[in-house]
């Protein structure tokens, strides 16, 4: 999710067999980005597949329609995040300049931008199809990934950072106030945003997490666990309560959480200019999985 006030965690590394394109701008080119590979020593059974975790982030984040054309997972949610109105590239399409055309019609009708979700899982044919058409990267970023294996952060309450805050989650019904909070530290003004957050965000088994301080949230953030995943985002912390360790805290706490219900190992996606997020999730042991993009559609103008 973008950066800047305030961060949201929301919304491809060339190698034989992965997918990679030549970088546009304003997205760094993602053959030029830096991918940490974290410890080989990791039990397979317990970290994701790069092709497990994308399906997992997908389902966290669910569209409110879908279709699917071969491999292509095409969701549509009124606009509303990135994530949940892209194509994500889950396997190969049978026949690409065909569905690509579908994918696009299917975008146009419903007055949305064609784009594509790429992780190091994609087809690397099909990302040089979107390449030939004129896509370019948008806004790329990291799947990060921690095991849980020698078992989950210890549930912290009461300190974070010297200040006195009381930790609080609930689930699966969405909370008013940490819905408030997140629209409004995520600067989400829109009056559709209020109207579509709580069906995508309240449709999984999502736990959502607080931080508060005399009863008032100054961070949040949610945690899904899917088929033995969790998956951590909307960790965001109000800008004046900023750099005293609430999220470090939340962090923690969404992993126990996840722990807790059969999870072995947590992902989240965070964007490349995030540095912060970057550094808050390094600190805690997550190391890079895999590297993301958006790819868009050039406008196209019609002859006629």
């Amino acid at each position: 999710m973008p950066s800047g006030p305030p961060s949201r965690l929301d919304d491809v590394a060339s190698g034989p067999g992965r997918a990679c394109w030549r970088g546009c701008s304003p997205a760094r080119s993602l053959e030029s980005m830096t991918v940490e590979r974290g410890p080989t020593a990791e039990a397979p059974a317990l970290l994701p597949t790069v092709a497990q975790a994308t399906s997992t982030l997908m389902a966290s984040w669910p569209a409110l329609d879908e279709r699917r054309i071969g491999g292509w997972r095409l969701g549509f949610a009124e606009g509303f995040t990135r994530r949940a109105n892209s194509v994500w590239m889950l396997g190969p399409a049978e026949d690409s300049q065909l569905a690509l055309g579908a994918v696009e019609e299917a975008y146009r009708v419903r007055g949305l931008p064609s784009q594509f979700l790429a992780t190091e899982s994609a087809d690397a044919r099909d990302v040089a199809a979107l390449e030939a058409f004129g896509y370019s990267p948008t806004l790329s970023g990291r799947i990060l990934c921690r095991s849980l294996r020698d078992g989950e952060p210890a549930a912290l309450e009461g300190e974070s950072g010297g200040d006195l805050v009381a930790v609080t989650q609930a689930g699966p019904e969405l909370p008013p106030d940490w819905l408030d909070a997140w629209l409004s530290w995520s600067d989400r003004r829109l009056a559709r945003d209020r109207r579509l957050a709580p069906r995508i965000l309240s449709s999984g088994a999502s736990r959502f997490l607080g931080a508060r301080q005399e009863g008032t949230l100054v961070a949040i953030a949610r945690v899904t666990v899917i088929d033995g995943t969790g998956v951590i985002d909307c960790l965001v912390t109000q800008s004046a309560h900023r750099g005293r360790g609430h999220g470090r805290l939340l962090l923690r706490l969404a992993q126990h959480e996840a722990a807790q219900r059969g999870a072995t190992s947590c992902l989240s996606m965070v964007v490349e200019s995030n540095a912060v997020s970057r550094r808050l999730f390094h600190r805690a042991g997550f190391t890079a999985l895999s590297s993301f993009t958006y790819l868009q559609a050039p406008e196209r103008v019609s002859c006629c």
